[in-house]
């Protein structure tokens, strides 16, 4: 069963900051999350065991999995470490 996807108000402004190219490789590697929510390259964050980063090449996602309400919820894309979109 494919999780429901869910983002951080913030995530959609920071990915229509990328070039179309990169917008859209970063999108499909967060939409197979649905799918997969821990792809072979995610790992968990320390002491925080629903939640992952997955990298792929200079992006990362940062999200969390809740079995409970089966969501997963993208919190940060970063782009060579550096968070896209705003700081609020």
């Amino acid at each position: 069963m494919a999780l429901e996807l869910r983002w951080d108000d913030r995530v959609p402004e920071g990915l229509r900051s990328l070039p179309e190219v990169e917008r859209r490789r970063v999108l499909r590697m967060t939409l197979a999350l649905a799918d997969d929510p821990t792809p072979a390259g995610a790992r968990p964050l320390p002491g925080k065991p629903q939640w992952f980063r997955l990298q792929d090449g200079p992006f990362s996602i940062l999200y969390a999995i809740d079995t409970m309400d089966s969501t997963l919820t993208v919190y940060a894309v970063t782009q060579d470490d550096e968070l896209l979109g705003p700081v609020y």
